[in-house]
């Protein structure tokens, strides 16, 4: 995988915030580019409330994070996209929605203001992990995560230091991981039922190339105006692709994770399938 955050055989909560290289862009483009743009617009022309919404003061916002983005991802200079040969949309009403259209990450806007808690102001998010921008629209950090395990006590504290001490142009960098039950890049709460039958359905023989192991890498930078852009970027592996010592990590993770986390994680209905193939497939 080209990014596996896991580096020891066993769970910890993990923060884990890098500086950005100069060299890195807050957007990459991989060997999956076509595909997934495909993918993301043909969600947007089927459902585009559905995957994007804005707040209506945000539209400064979007126009700050959309020439973010073309300044920063070298196939995007000069506003023209040289994967497709089109040319951006300068004038869309909905600036994030129109950039979003040309890069692989779900994209959010967090207002800049400390004393609100940071809230989601806008966002185009065509493959989460089992949300939704609707469900998450004006909400500060600290509620958005309230469904992960003791966020509060150990992650809010240093999640509102960093929004609050980001400084323009220093992006930062993390990674997030879990195991999910299928490949399929967008995972909203539409797909919940098809999702579940598909968790139910793995098996220590099915494992290895139905169960994928999903990482997010996900950067945060400060918009001229002060608010702050989120990127995500999902890459994914089946277990089967991963190698011996990824495996052998992943297994000592999954047997030393809270079970809340685990069920966080969409992990802990199949948890027992997937530790025994791990246990098969490690030297």
């Amino acid at each position: 995988m080209r990014y596996f955050p896991l580096t020891k055989d066993r769970f910890e909560h993990q923060f884990g915030v890098r500086a950005l290289a100069p060299s890195e862009s807050i957007v990459e483009a991989t060997d999956h580019y076509s595909e997934e743009i495909l993918l993301r617009r043909e969600a947007l022309v089927r459902d585009c409330d559905y995957y994007f919404q804005a707040v209506a003061d945000s539209t400064v916002a979007q126009h700050q994070a959309r020439d973010l983005i073309i300044d920063s991802a070298p196939f995007l200079h000069g506003k023209i996209n040289a994967k497709t040969g089109e040319t951006i949309d300068l004038d869309h009403l909905q600036p994030l929605l129109e950039i979003s259209r040309h890069v692989q990450e779900d994209l959010a806007i967090m207002s800049g203001d400390p004393d609100r808690g940071f809230p989601l102001i806008a966002a185009a998010i065509i493959f989460p992990s089992g949300w939704c921008v609707g469900d998450k629209l004006g909400q500060s950090v600290l509620t958005i995560h309230t469904p992960v395990p003791e966020f509060e006590d150990e992650l809010n504290q240093a999640t509102q230091q960093l929004m609050a001490r980001l400084k323009p142009q220093r992006p930062v960098w993390r990674t997030n991981w879990a195991v999910r039950p299928s490949g399929q890049l967008d995972q909203s709460p539409i797909h919940g039922d098809k999702l579940r039958q598909r968790r139910a359905a793995i098996t220590a023989e099915n494992a290895g190339s139905e169960c994928y192991f999903r990482v997010e890498r996900q950067t945060l930078s400060r918009l001229p105006g002060g608010d702050i852009l989120f990127t995500i970027h999902t890459h994914q592996s089946p277990l089967g692709g991963l190698s011996d010592e990824e495996r052998r990590i992943l297994l000592g993770v999954i047997e030393t994770c809270p079970a809340e986390t685990l069920k966080y994680k969409g992990i802990w209905p199949m948890r027992e399938t997937v530790v025994q193939y791990l246990r098969k497939n490690i030297s």
